[in-house]
């Protein structure tokens, strides 16, 4: 480019900068992107999903996930129906959605959340009720990150992964 500076860039501090010229790299390719009406997408997704989980069903959401995460989903649901296990995510609050990663090469835009909840997370036996672990009454606190993808220049965003911090 013709653009030139006398100036050193100054140094950036750690991650911030980062995040922020990785949302610059998907604005350029899409101008409407709004990181913060993103992570208000992702924080219902996040309800729908957790909603899905408990009941061992993809189907409400699968549009929404990556090919890979949707297989490992049904692997979980197919396991805990044949033990009759249901895990329970109650009480959900939400305590931080910040995207943590961003980017587009040009033919992939990816926004990676890290998603801070606290919830009562246990497992019943789905005849009996019974509890089998956890605790319905101590919340957890608990961090994830989730990773989205979308081609670039379509507005089709995937849940691709899911991670434990």
């Amino acid at each position: 480019g013709t653009h030139t500076t006398t100036q050193p860039p100054p140094t950036p501090s750690i991650g911030e900068s980062l995040v922020d010229d990785g949302i610059n790299q998907i604005k350029q390719v899409d101008n409407n992107f709004d990181p913060v009406h993103f992570t208000e997408v992702a924080s219902d997704v996040f309800f729908q999903v957790q909603a899905g989980w408990m009941r061992r069903d993809l189907n409400s959401y699968q549009h929404l996930l990556g090919e890979e995460l949707a297989q490992e989903y049904e692997k979980h649901f197919s396991d805990m129906r044949s033990s009759g296990h249901i895990n329970k995510l109650e009480s959900i609050a939400v305590r931080g959605m910040e995207i943590i990663e961003a980017g587009s090469d040009g033919l992939e835009d990816f926004v990676t959340v890290l998603v801070t909840a606290n919830l009562l997370d246990y497992t019943v036996d789905d005849k009996s009720g019974e509890l089998i672990s956890g605790s319905m009454t101590s919340p957890v606190k608990f961090q994830e990150k989730w990773t989205w993808a979308r081609p670039t220049g379509t507005q089709d965003w995937k849940l691709e992964g899911i991670t434990e911090v």
